[in-house]
């Protein structure tokens, strides 16, 4: 299996193949191009992921907890929402069973997950996905997906074959498309925002105590704030693309003036209390699409027979197969709060339909063939898609 792209849905995809195969039954390879120094947005972390990191590898929940207990994370508190009145709706994480969440160093937790991977990722970037019918180094398959790929670092070139190609890439879902697939935007939305620093860490000013994940709706968008580790303070805007206040939130002026009309209690301590400034000489906030979309299809599965090849014959068995895992299949609009855990547990998901299909039945997971993998996949995947619109109907219409 090669999986295109590190981030928690590819690693979680890795991790879930290894735990649920014997030992050297099925090789898989991660890679992976990622910044490991470039900020990511996307910090919210339920506490229920400790059920989802603690099935994929017992050293992860381990090692998240005493990154957190050194500062390098944040906890999350609880979720406050101005929503459906101008008054916040507040639940708390004595409520909940598996406690706090994570308001997280998303780079570094990406980047925990890449090294619990360890020998199955190689840096490198994916220039050129097609499909193979022959040929082939000695032991691969002969009938697969080549994947041609530049290691980190160097101009030579690197020629991988596999017969299931996952992907990875997040919202682009560039290797699904260049093999035919077609990314659906069902709602169009962007994100502004600005990660702000603490004005003096050192100092006797009061501390920003406030860990809870804030949200405020506004007339034409809604407004995200949480505290992050390391001193900062994420604040996001998000809005159609074509609405009016797109263009003024591009600008940091601009947006620090809908801030301050817009919202009560998110520009409380960042107007009121001054405990945060934006880096000196901003002049424009960050951008990122926040839009819905669907991957056509979520995967699909190609028997031997099917190109030409042989005797014609269709042969489930033997064949080539290709699916999306996380923002690649399914992106959803942030309000969801569908992310890291979403990806989490769809890589846990999709790791265990393709080792029932990559290993020899068992008593506990019996085998899949090509189409029938293919078939959980998509089936599984359209349910997340149905309650995921069931919700976010439901959230914009009761807003105020």
């Amino acid at each position: 299996v090669i999986i295109v792209g590190g981030g928690p849905a590819g690693c979680a995809t890795a991790l879930s193949i290894a735990r649920r195969t014997p030992e050297g039954s099925v090789r898989i390879l991660i890679i992976d191009d990622a910044d490991p120094s470039a900020y990511k947005i996307g910090e919210s972390l339920p506490a229920a992921a400790r059920r989802s990191l603690s099935m994929l590898d017992p050293s992860l929940l381990p090692r998240l907890t005493e990154d957190t207990s050194r500062g390098l994370h944040d906890v999350c508190t609880g979720n406050a929402s101005a929503w459906a009145s101008a008054d916040l709706h507040e639940t708390y994480s004595l409520m909940n069973p598996y406690g706090a969440g994570w308001h997280l160093d998303r780079a570094r937790f990406d980047d925990m997950l890449r090294q619990t991977c360890g020998s199955m990722l190689w840096r490198g970037k994916v220039v050129g996905v097609r499909r193979a019918d022959r040929g082939g180094v000695e032991g691969s398959p002969v009938f697969g997906w080549d994947i041609d790929a530049k290691p980190a670092g160097t101009s030579s070139m690197k020629t991988f074959r596999t017969r299931w190609l996952v992907d990875a890439t997040g919202r682009k879902a560039s290797v699904a498309q260049k093999i035919g697939a077609k990314m659906r935007k069902h709602s169009d939305l962007l994100a502004f925002y600005v990660v702000f620093d603490r004005i003096d860490p050192d100092s006797d000013r009061a501390d920003d105590n406030d860990t809870r994940t804030l949200i405020e709706a506004a007339s034409s968008g809604w407004w995200y704030s949480a505290r992050l580790p390391h001193g900062k303070r994420l604040v996001m805007y998000t809005t159609s693309p074509w609405d009016a206040t797109a263009r003024v939130a591009r600008t940091a002026a601009g947006f620090l003036d809908m801030l301050q009309s817009d919202t009560v209690h998110i520009s409380h301590s960042l107007c009121e209390m001054p405990l945060y400034e934006m880096s000196p000489g901003t002049k424009f906030t960050r951008c990122t699409t926040a839009a819905s979309s669907i991957l056509d299809p979520y995967a699909s599965w190609e028997p031997q027979g099917k190109s030409g090849g042989g005797s014609g014959l269709e042969d489930d068995h033997q064949g080539r197969g290709w699916c999306a895992v996380g923002d690649a299949a399914l992106a959803f609009d942030p309000l969801s709060s569908q992310g890291i855990i979403t990806a989490l547990n769809a890589g846990a998901f999709l790791g265990s339909v393709l080792a029932c299909h990559l290993h020899p039945s068992t008593a506990e997971s019996p085998h899949l063939e090509g189409s029938e993998a293919v078939r959980e996949i998509q089936q599984a995947y359209e349910r997340v898609r149905e309650k995921y619109e069931e919700g976010r109907a439901y959230y914009y219409r009761i807003v105020r």
